[in-house]
């Protein structure tokens, strides 16, 4: 499962910029603007990098959340998500599974994964690791903070590295990175100003 099942062919994590740091104060002004910063790294030993996303969703974090955190809900709210959900919670652990729909004549790619919640008032993550599945590797997180002091807007960071047992073509690749991630970003946007 894909905590966060819109990695699309696999892609993944980068560690953008610090809260406090000059390079994400100068980032948080593009952010703001309604940009969404897609990075991509190399993983030692690993043909798929990691990618994280980063970006401002205009719904407090308490909505992202239920969005982000709900995979059992993932088909109705995430792109390529073809099926979703919920095999087994205890605390703050969720075993979750996905099928990820890929392009025609790839064939879709399950996903088992266990997530843990973490919940602050400060911030909210699902992080994920897999427990079996279409993939050799598949972690990740979502990450929800409020972007500002008046908390009714969200800085949300995806995360995941995610490589399938099968041959994923570069192009697929690309398109997960290109297309499929920002996709991803304004669905959650739009499912998080549906939740009540």
């Amino acid at each position: 499962m894909t905590s966060n099942p819109l990695f699309v062919g696999a892609l993944t994590l980068c560690a953008l910029f610090s809260l406090s740091s000059p390079a994400f104060a100068q980032s948080k002004a593009w952010l703001d603007k309604g940009n969404i910063s897609v990075k991509t790294y190399k993983v030692a030993k690993s043909d798929t990098p990691k990618v994280i996303v980063k970006a401002v969703v205009d719904s407090p974090p308490a909505k992202v959340w239920k969005v982000v955190s709900d995979c059992a809900r993932y088909k109705k709210t995430m792109d390529r998500v073809s099926k979703s959900k919920l095999l087994k919670k205890s605390g703050n652990t969720y075993v979750c599974e996905v099928e990820i729909d890929l392009p025609f004549p790839l064939s879709d790619l399950t996903a088992r994964t266990r997530g843990t919640h973490t919940v602050t008032p400060q911030k909210m993550t699902r992080s994920w690791k897999l427990i079996k599945g279409d993939f050799r590797v598949n972690t990740g997180s979502w990450v929800v903070e409020p972007f500002d002091e008046s908390g009714t807007r969200s800085l949300v960071t995806y995360t995941v590295h995610a490589e399938p047992t099968t041959s994923v073509p570069d192009w697929v690749k690309k398109k997960a990175r290109d297309s499929s991630m920002p996709k991803l970003i304004k669905r959650l946007r739009k499912e998080a100003k549906k939740v009540r």
